[in-house]
């Protein structure tokens, strides 16, 4: 048939509309005889087609169209470009012909949206999980900035979420967008057990040096035992759980670190500044010149002595 056509033998593949090109590229046949040429050509191609098929790319009635575009696999960054680029060029309207196409649709423009979702959904689901654990820790310590100290170590055991990822080869996913809100869940309670004692103990250096020696086998006991629990989950057949783990674990090593160095580092320094770590009795008993021990746990009284550099007799 190429021999007939165009007046040549193709030894190689030769696609259907690689032909229709090599037509018009035939100088030894006019105008008039590459359209009909081609005409002949489509005309044989559709006409090949069954109905069903041939409605794949056209409506019934002739008035709609659909267009195929052949992508390949590229990464994120790259197929968001190229369905942007093509919706770019389907908004053109021509006046001619009243021709209006729509946005591409499909495999491409689907990942893209899915994963614009997975992102927003990142960011408001760790934003209410920092948000309710603040205003839960601020109405069990009946202190808004106590429970603010505790959330900073978890916070920044969150922030080092990406950087994990990208060390781990992790991709963000359905899965794995999930990690920051569950750590924020896990991690506070490491936080939570330094800071209880510390205001157990009435706040002070002393109180956070003795927290902070007390407490810590049992935070390494707490991360140890979560630890065995979640390897447990390497069992599971789903090859998307696995890195899903590995982050989680590793987030909450560092979680439990964060507690134990950066929470009573945050702690002393407000200490030095004069601001105190705890409010409450604590901060009434700076207020009102006296230096307690310890506030009792029981009955709610405060074990102080007034210090009185210069006493006179008031008679």
């Amino acid at each position: 048939m190429c021999e007939l056509i165009i007046g040549n033998e193709v030894d190689d593949d030769l696609t259907f509309w690689r032909l229709l090109e090599d037509i018009d590229r035939n100088p030894a046949l006019t105008e008039n005889s590459k359209q009909r040429q081609q005409i002949f050509l489509l005309n044989v191609f559709y006409n090949s087609l069954t109905d069903e098929t041939r409605y794949l790319f056209t409506e019934p009635t002739y008035g709609k169209s659909l267009i195929y575009i052949d992508m390949p696999f590229l990464p994120v960054k790259d197929t968001e470009a190229s369905v942007i680029d093509i919706n770019q060029h389907a908004k053109m309207t021509y006046a001619e012909g009243n021709v209006r196409s729509g946005e591409l649709t499909g495999v491409a423009a689907v990942a893209i949206a899915v994963n614009s979702l997975i992102v927003d959904s990142q960011w408001s689901s760790l934003a209410f999980a920092v948000i309710l654990t603040l205003i839960t820790l601020g109405i069990v310590f009946k202190d808004l900035r106590f429970a603010l100290w505790t959330t900073l170590p978890v916070v920044a055991t969150v922030a080092l979420q990406w950087l994990v990822m990208a060390y781990l080869d992790v991709s963000l996913s359905l899965v794995t967008v999930m990690i920051g809100s569950i750590l924020v869940g896990v991690g506070v309670d490491f936080s939570i057990h330094i800071a209880n004692r510390i205001r157990e103990l009435g706040g002070g250096i002393e109180a956070i040096r003795t927290a902070t020696v007390s407490t810590g086998m049992s935070l390494f006991e707490a991360a140890t035992v979560t630890t065995l629990g979640l390897v447990a989950a390497y069992q599971i057949p789903i090859p998307e759980i696995q890195p899903f783990v590995t982050v989680v674990i590793v987030l909450l090593w560092i979680a439990a670190a964060s507690a134990l160095l950066l929470l009573p580092a945050i702690f002393v320094t407000l200490e030095k500044m004069g601001m105190g770590s705890t409010g409450g009795a604590e901060a009434m008993m700076r207020k009102l010149g006296l230096t307690g021990s310890q506030v009792a746990a029981r009955d709610g009284s405060i074990d102080a002595v007034v210090v009185m550099d210069d006493v006179e007799d008031v008679w």
